[in-house]
């Protein structure tokens, strides 16, 4: 992967491809994740996707995407260990399959240049119309986290298992930071991302590197001194489990939620095993948890893990009956010690290998997995070539999900119960 330093701190990745008849242009805004900036920054994606000084209005930028031959443009907020992302996309045919192909091109650019660098502002603060509507839209989604329990569930677990502030909270903000908002404050976290967040910018489509290197210079982005970032997160074993209960009215099924602590370095090739251990624990349609506790003893009408590699903790989510939560955890138990013990088939994990594997090559097919891949390897530093992932997945031995099976500890429980 080449990369191009425009200025400090901002970084254009161009993945030049005849494969798709997209143009995909992304955009990362990236700082430290702290719970004072958290809230501004999702609120500051939402104005971003609706106006811009030459575009006012929401129809105004959903009539300018139409004129770009129907672009899709969006923004969005992520969060990877303790960075937090403020992300700009856009897709719209590749410029060869257009007649005014050149044209087009510096067209969407100069698009998102207006709505990310030119914001519909009054004075030194955002217009307050536009403020006041998108703030509301926030608050509303927060507060809908609540009447979807697997979300709510998991939100709560995150809460009570990280011991980092930053890391307590949705990457889309605190209900109560949001209200606290000015359009003023607003305003001055927009000026800190612009000025100084580290700026990662990723095209793929059929284009001229250099042509997309002159119009990028062109914007004229400020050097910037590189925030100090901390992509992975590893906490340290707590000497107890942390467990809360919840009891909620109009739900009818109960959520058990875990979260375990992983302790494999972020870059070690251990990372390879964890992943498959993953899939044979609750990652896949084969996993035990799947097989035998949804399957097999109707414990469950929903379950599965998901390892965390950004933060080294794997989750454990099941929507069940209430009156089953205590043998369910007690039958989850028995699955994580029978890998422990070495109880599974090889013909299992050859088959969740295959999957892994015939996954990730899937991905070269996706243009959103070709971005996030270069995104991933701009904040980590670190990359890993095609061969050299398929080489490691398949490497992995009995005895490598045996041992890191073993790493598993539980540090916090939530359980959502319905409230009689």
């Amino acid at each position: 992967m080449k990369k191009y330093r425009i200025n400090s701190g901002v970084n254009l990745v161009v993945l030049p491809t005849t494969q798709f008849k997209t143009l995909h242009i992304a955009i990362d805004f990236v700082a430290p994740a702290l719970t004072s900036n958290i809230s501004a920054r999702s609120l500051l994606s939402y104005l971003m996707a609706v106006s811009a000084r030459q575009y006012p209005t929401q129809q105004d930028v959903a009539q300018k995407t139409i004129d770009l031959y129907g672009a899709q443009y969006q923004t969005d907020v992520y969060r990877f260990g303790q960075t937090h992302h403020v992300r700009v996309t856009l897709q719209l045919p590749a410029p060869d399959y257009v007649d005014d192909g050149n044209d087009l091109l510096v067209d969407a650019f100069s698009f998102l240049q207006e709505m990310i660098f030119d914001p519909l502002l009054d004075g030194q603060k955002f217009d307050r119309n536009v403020f006041a509507k998108e703030q509301q839209s926030l608050i509303n989604e927060l507060e809908s986290i609540k009447d979807d329990k697997s979300r709510y569930a998991i939100s709560q677990l995150r809460n009570i298992t990280y011991d980092v502030p930053n890391l307590q909270s949705s990457s889309a903000g605190d209900i109560d930071l949001v209200k606290n908002l000015t359009s003023e404050s607003l305003y001055t976290a927009y000026r800190n991302m612009i000025l100084s967040d580290l700026v990662n910018i990723v095209v793929l489509g059929n284009v001229n590197e250099s042509d997309v290197e002159s119009i990028i210079k062109d914007w004229s982005i400020s050097p910037r001194r590189l925030p100090v970032l901390q992509p992975f997160y590893r906490q340290a074993l707590r000497p107890a489990t942390v467990e809360k209960k919840q009891y909620q009215r109009d739900i009818n099924q109960a959520m058990l939620t875990l979260a375990m602590r992983l302790n494999v370095p972020p870059l070690d090739k251990q990372r390879f095993a964890a992943m498959v251990m993953n899939a044979l624990l609750g990652g896949s349609p084969l996993s035990k948890l799947f097989m035998n506790v949804r399957e097999k003893a109707s414990l469950a009408y929903s379950i599965y893990s998901k390892w965390q590699y950004d933060t080294g903790f794997l989750l454990i989510a099941a929507g069940l009956d209430a009156d089953k939560v205590v043998q369910a955890e007690k039958m989850i138990d028995e699955e994580i010690l029978a890998i422990q013990n070495g109880d599974f088939e090889d013909k299992v994990v050859t088959s969740i290998k295959k999957s892994l594997i015939n996954d990730y090559l899937s991905q070269q097919d996706s243009p959103n997995s070709q971005i996030e891949i270069a995104f991933s390897r701009l904040l980590t530093g670190s990359e890993t070539s095609e061969s050299e992932w398929i080489s490691q997945v398949q490497a992995v031995t009995t005895n490598d999900i045996r041992l890191v099976a073993k790493k598993l500890q539980i540090q916090s429980r939530f359980i959502l119960l319905p409230k009689e």
